[in-house]
């Protein structure tokens, strides 16, 4: 799947503004105190929120600026996440020990309820969010590359290397873990990366998306759903018949999958003796799916997930669709995501 600037930008967004959950574990963290020193930029006085781990904490502006101290006891802790009232957004800061202070601004949604969504322009004083602040500028600087993978696993060691206790680290591994890295880069980043100082919640989606993409390796066998067909029959998607085979997870709604299923005819025409083509529906709505399917002209086996759609993600490791599974005439899977003229170009050889 192509690492657009988009994804990764939206990816990092969500990521830097999501609340994570807060399971207990052992820690290795001593207890560290710190001050946060928050100035807004925005005027703003009102309450500000604060979490960090089970902690709840806020303080009331005044002359837009406020202050709030605490101690980081857990790995789960050294995450703060601030908020305003009424809740909006949340903008995520790694804590350290010491004086740390915050320049924060706003933008207020219009409407009958407007909603004050919270950025943190400028983080001063803390380590951790240095790095944080390091890794989206590499983000920035390089997701365009071709081998921007390679060069996400190369800085991850790097700064792995130089400061090894941080939650930083987890972090950045845990969001490229879901779309950009493959099984064996994770695994590499897992060898060296010290697991008592990722959040339990990078821990856990690092290795639900290592499952995933162990179970999608090159030479595997796909895992054969039993799924409902456009003519209401419950069946196994897949069966073995000596031919290349596409699964090809869409849904009707996906206006990038609508443009793909276009260039599906024709290939099934240039190649109908040595291939079979699959498509998977993750729609919720069975008739728009039935409509598409009419519409795009996919004339071979249709299958909607319904149900099993939460269970065939995670098994497949979707985040994302289209989301494509090329497997040889015995079966075996020998591509994830490759585009349709890849695919041609394979079959043009055979």
């Amino acid at each position: 799947m192509k690492h657009t600037f988009k994804t990764i930008i939206a990816a990092l967004i969500i990521f830097t503004t999501s609340l994570i959950s807060c399971d207990k574990k052992e820690d290795k963290t001593e207890s560290k105190k710190f001050t946060v020193t928050g100035n807004f930029l925005t005027p703003y006085n009102d309450t500000v929120f604060f979490f960090h781990g089970d902690k709840k904490d806020y303080a009331i502006v005044k002359n837009n600026t406020f202050k709030l101290e605490g101690t980081i006891d857990n790995v789960e802790e050294m995450c703060g996440h601030f908020f305003l009232k009424p809740f909006g957004s949340e903008v995520r800061v790694y804590l350290d020990n010491g004086d740390i202070k915050i320049d924060f601004e706003y933008i207020e949604s219009k409407g009958p309820k407007p909603v004050k969504f919270l950025f943190a322009k400028k983080v001063e004083g803390s380590r951790n969010h240095k790095i944080w602040d390091n890794y989206r500028a590499f983000t920035l600087e390089n997701n365009e590359k071709e081998n921007y993978a390679d060069l996400v696993v190369k800085n991850l060691k790097k700064n792995i290397d130089s400061f090894p206790n941080s939650p930083v680290h987890g972090s950045v591994l845990s969001v490229n873990s879901r779309d950009l890295l493959n099984a064996t880069q994770i695994e590499e980043i897992k060898s060296i990366i010290d697991t008592s100082f990722m959040l339990s919640e990078d821990l856990s989606t690092t290795n639900n998306a290592l499952k995933s993409k162990l179970s999608v390796q090159n030479g595997n066998t796909v895992k054969n759903f039993e799924l409902e067909n456009q003519n209401g029959e419950t069946e196994k998607f897949y069966s073995p018949n000596n031919k290349f085979t596409i699964i090809d997870f869409w849904a009707s709604w996906c206006s990038e999958c609508r443009i793909e299923n276009k260039e599906l005819p024709e290939l099934a025409k240039k190649h109908g003796d040595k291939l079979e083509i699959i498509n998977i529906s993750l729609d919720d709505n069975a008739e728009k799916w039935k409509k598409a399917i009419e519409k795009d002209g996919l004339i071979w086996n249709n299958y909607i997930a319904g149900d099993l759609k939460t269970e065939i993600k995670k098994h497949y490791g979707i985040t994302a669709i289209p989301y494509k599974i090329f497997l040889d005439p015995k079966g075996k899977i020998i591509g994830i995501n490759q585009s349709y003229k890849q695919i041609d170009a394979i079959l043009e050889k055979e």
